[in-house]
């Protein structure tokens, strides 16, 4: 009975992915034939393309000049964006299954799976590291919020891997909880990419592996990084000089929206000295924090990876929104608090959060103020990370306080 049983859920589990996935890849393949846009995605896809197909390097002018012609069906005018390979080759190597692929259309409908789905399993790698399971209800909530709200939205039809960059990163703060270090810095190390998003959650990793003489976890991040690098290099020899060159070149022609350019608009006379002061004094507040974190469990390293992914945008770095996507596991982590510790208060105050940031930034996002992305998104959310500080970092003390955690 029970091996019936059991063929019977694989089969319906078999059946469930099946419908699940063919329905995802008809409505994205529908959805990206009408819709135009991807060019995060085309550029890497094109270049990986080319590298593939015909030996162009991927940081040519060549490969620049056939992506321009995909995303603007013309030539490059004097002055535009270039559109030019700003990931390093062993990133780009992500790319190279879907290269194969001639069909854009079909490439960037399997792509929107790959990142679909890998945001579903970030948000049960954030519940796991924030120890928290949700009534099934408020889990199908969560994961519709997850979905629609702005940030994964632009990511998602923009074609943005950031998405899989914070996977990998909670993914391998599962795998240190689980104490599978080796396999936690070999997923750090694949999380390697779009450093002015990611870069400071590297710093705090970094603080807590040294304080706690967790070696493993940078063998494992060694190692990895050792096997991409090593692989790309075979392949290419001499990419890293054009790929600074294209870094370099985009930096210059990209006018991403900083605290600086934002406050400057609202406050032409101060503006900068208060983008300033503001960077001091998140650069402060995550010093403190490092410091803080020292020698601590995995629950107080997760709460300051996720502080450091909310505050980096007040630092002054250039940022999209679609970076955001970064703070999702900050968000989990608060809402985790308020519903364990103060019940149906909690669920009701749970609710009210996630309609309000879903809502002030589709508003936002709709009347063309990405300030409430880029300032007032991260001032807020870093306020909820601090308010419910004192529970998230520390474990149950008591036995019903565990009871309540698993249930």
């Amino acid at each position: 009975m029970r091996i019936a049983r059991n063929i019977f859920l694989g089969l319906f589990l078999l059946f469930f992915t099946v419908a699940v996935g063919g329905g995802l890849f008809w409505g994205n393949l529908n959805f990206v034939r009408r819709v135009p846009g991807g060019a995060d995605f085309i550029v890497p896809w094109k270049a990986a393309q080319n590298f593939m197909l015909t030996g162009e390097s991927p940081y040519g002018e060549k490969t620049s000049q056939d992506i321009q012609q995909i995303i603007d069906e013309r030539p490059a005018l004097p002055g535009q964006y270039p559109y030019r390979v700003n990931l390093p080759l062993n990133s780009l190597m992500l790319f190279f299954t879907l290269g194969w692929i001639r069909d854009l259309a079909l490439a960037r409908s399997i792509w929107m799976i790959v990142l679909e789905t890998a945001l579903v399993a970030l948000v049960f790698i954030s519940l796991r590291l924030a120890r928290w399971k949700p009534h099934w209800l408020f889990l199908v909530f969560s994961l519709f919020f997850s979905f629609f709200w702005m940030p994964f939205v632009l990511a998602l039809l923009a074609g943005n891997s950031i998405v899989l960059q914070a996977l990998m990163l909670f993914g391998a703060l599962r795998a240190i909880d689980l104490e599978a270090d080796e396999m936690g810095g070999a997923l750090a190390a694949l999380a390697l990419v779009n450093l002015e998003a990611t870069g400071l959650v590297f710093v705090a990793l970094l603080v807590w592996i040294v304080s706690m003489q967790r070696w493993r976890i940078l063998y494992g991040f060694g190692m990895m990084l050792m096997i991409v690098l090593g692989f790309s290099f075979v392949l290419l020899p001499s990419w890293p000089l054009p790929f600074l060159g294209a870094m370099v070149g985009n930096w210059r022609a990209a006018a991403l929206p900083t605290t600086a350019s934002l406050l400057s608009g609202w406050f032409p006379g101060i503006g900068a000295r208060l983008a300033q002061i503001l960077a001091i004094g998140a650069l402060t507040v995550l010093f403190l924090e490092w410091r803080a974190v020292r020698q601590q469990g995995v629950r107080w390293l997760v709460w300051t990876v996720s502080l450091t992914a909310v505050v980096t945008p007040l630092l002054g770095f250039p940022t999209i929104p679609a970076w955001l996507v970064l703070t999702l596991p900050g968000v989990l982590l608060v809402l985790s608090v308020m519903v364990q510790r103060w019940r149906l208060l909690g669920l009701g105050g749970a609710i009210l959060v996630l309609a309000g940031i879903f809502f002030s930034l589709w508003a936002a996002q709709l009347s063309g103020m990405a300030s409430a992305f880029i300032l007032l998104y991260p001032l807020v959310l870093t306020i909820l990370l601090y308010w419910v500080r004192w529970w998230a970092i520390r474990p149950a003390r008591m036995w019903a306080d565990e009871i309540a955690l698993r249930g």
